[in-house]
Parts: structure tokens; sequence; C-alpha cells
């Protein structure tokens, strides 16, 4: 008897700490990568959106995943990160739909990526820029970029977030 609750003991410990490790791996699969990404870029959260986002298109750098990362960037005034994704895509994702929102707006992404690369030719030459961490002293953090990049870890894309809902500015 003692054998047997011994050996269900260990069974339960076993298949507790397997489902544990699945769910772990669950959370880290691309796809729910993404899925949290699509969350925090509908709350406004565009910069750990990104982050997140990067990581997807490491993961699985599909057509709409790299559209996604493109979008990131420009939603955070990364000019220079977006026009070189969209360009890519322009070429890359021609004739490739995707579905985009809760009303399935189908889109070809060679396109739409196309308008883009426009789109932010305009920004760059008509406008000054509005947004966008372009330095530290601009952040208000300690923020670790990469010249060029402007590559921002979590928690200084989080303070970006928040400097960005503070200020009314996320878009």
């Amino acid at each position: 008897m003692k054998n047997s609750k011994a050996i269900l003991l260990v069974t339960a410990a076993c298949a507790l700490s397997i489902g544990s490790a699945s769910i772990a791996l669950a959370q880290s699969s691309p796809q729910a990568l993404s899925d949290q990404a699509q969350f925090e870029f509908a709350a406004n959260n565009n910069w750990i959106a990104t982050n997140l986002q990067k990581q997807v298109v490491a993961a699985a750098p599909t057509i709409q995943n790299r559209y996604n990362l493109a979008t990131g960037y420009l939603l955070t005034g990364r000019l220079d990160q977006a026009r070189s994704q969209f360009q890519a895509l322009s070429v890359d994702g021609e004739g490739q739909g995707m579905e985009q929102g809760w009303r399935s707006r189908n889109f070809d992404v060679g396109m739409a990526s196309a308008d883009r690369v426009l789109y932010i030719d305009w920004l760059k030459n008509q406008r000054p820029a509005t947004s966008g961490a372009m330095s530290a002293d601009v952040v208000g953090t300690n923020v670790s970029a990469t010249v060029g990049d402007y590559e921002v870890t979590d928690e200084q894309a989080r303070a970006l977030d928040r400097q960005a809902h503070a200020s009314g500015a996320a878009h």
C-alpha cells in the first residue's frame, strides 16, 4: 500500500512538472508571442509590442510577421528600420494576401508595403520627426540604444509606452 501511494505521488509530481514545462513552452512559441504582440499593439503599447514582434520574426520570419514588425517600427517612429522592412516586403510580399483586424480586411502585402515606403518618404521629407526616442536624454531613463537602430530593452520599451500614454501621443 505504501508503494502504491509513493508511486501515485511521484506520478502526480511528474505530471505537474511536465504540464508546467509544456505551458512555458507554449507561452514562448511564435504563435503565443505573436498573439501577445498583437494584444500589446491593440493596447497602444507599441514599444513592447515591437520587441515581442522582433522575437516572433526571429523564430518565424513569415511575411505576416515581418509586416507586423515593420508596422511596429513605424508606430514607434523608427522610420529607417520600418522603411527597410517595408522595402523588402514590397518585393517579397508581392501577391501575398494578408488578413488584418476583426473585420478581416484583406490586402496585398507587397502593395501595402510599397505604399508605406512612399508614406515614410513623405514623412521624412515633408515633416519633422515627432515620435521615437532619438537619445537617452529624450527618454529620461537609462537607455541602451544601438546608434542607427534605436534598439531598446523591454524595460525601456515599457517606459516609452508609459510616456506615450501619459502624453496622449500613443497612436
